[in-house]
């Protein structure tokens, strides 16, 4: 096993973890906000998902801010402030590894962990992208550098190759993105989904991935359901789910305990 495998299993204690995503509701400043939306009504659902995806089994969680959109790929001191807030409380209820990521906001994402105790984060850290959110260009030279001057540097980065609702400016394939990121930026693996969130990457394309990298920890990112992660996780490194674990499949509502139940059962047998 390499070196970048052993600490993947290290991080999350098993060899394909199944990450269950914890959803704020839109933040103060951002365009869907909800002046009923209080910081201690955040808190409260997000502990309540939290004692949801742990009762039945998840092996980790991740904050996520999706409720933010449109996305920014450098949020303002008011996002940072509110997320930590919530995400410090509902973290002392948490018992199994945890990470977070800040829309695509790599620099935010990584001070959010430190100051939130986070194992690791999910988010951007190279690339040029054309889309949905605008133009986005992220310099792994700077995000890295940042992370040591934080000393974040435990924080462990799994990262995309490629765009989310948009266009890669990067004409080189996922295989030969994965093996230069691999090989120049200390990162902990790779997250690969479908074209935005709730959608599934192809298996073959895992498969193919998994079987050019197997020294790189391969995570599915999004699009995980009950009847797809049978075929994806054998073939990746660990999948994180959202929207097809919240109830009525809206990624806005609060985790469903029997669809939770159901997509361990179906990523574990």
């Amino acid at each position: 096993m390499s070196e970048l495998m052993d600490k993947h299993y290290e991080t999350f204690g098993v060899k394909r973890p199944v990450i269950g995503c914890l959803h704020m509701q839109a933040l103060p400043g951002t365009p869907y906000a909800d002046p009923e939306m209080t910081f201690e009504e955040q808190i409260r659902r997000l502990k309540a998902d939290a004692r949801t995806l742990q009762d039945e089994g998840f092996d980790a969680l991740v904050f996520a801010n999706e409720g933010d959109r449109p996305y920014l790929s450098k949020v303002g001191p008011e996002t940072v402030a509110g997320y930590v807030r919530i995400a410090a409380e509902v973290a002392q209820e948490i018992h199994v590894p945890f990470g977070c990521g800040v829309l695509i906001d790599p620099f935010a994402t990584l001070a959010v962990a430190k100051a939130i105790g986070a194992k690791f984060v999910r988010t951007y850290v190279s690339g040029s992208y054309e889309g949905l959110f605008g133009s986005q260009k992220f310099n792994p030279g700077e995000i890295f550098r940042y992370q040591r001057q934080i000393e974040a540097t435990d924080v462990r980065v799994y990262t995309y190759f490629e765009a989310h609702a948009g266009t890669c400016l990067d004409t080189r394939t996922s295989e030969q993105m994965l093996e230069a990121g691999a090989a120049n930026m200390p990162i902990a693996g790779a997250l690969f989904g479908g074209a935005h969130a709730g959608l599934p990457p192809e298996a073959s394309h895992i498969i193919e991935l998994k079987k050019q990298f197997p020294e790189v920890p391969i995570l599915i990112g999004s699009g995980g359901t009950v009847d797809n992660i049978g075929t994806l996780l054998p073939n990746a490194d660990g999948v994180i789910v959202g929207t097809s674990i919240k109830k009525d499949g809206v990624l806005w509502n609060n985790v469903d305990p029997a669809r939770a139940a159901a997509f361990i059962k179906a990523a574990k047998g």
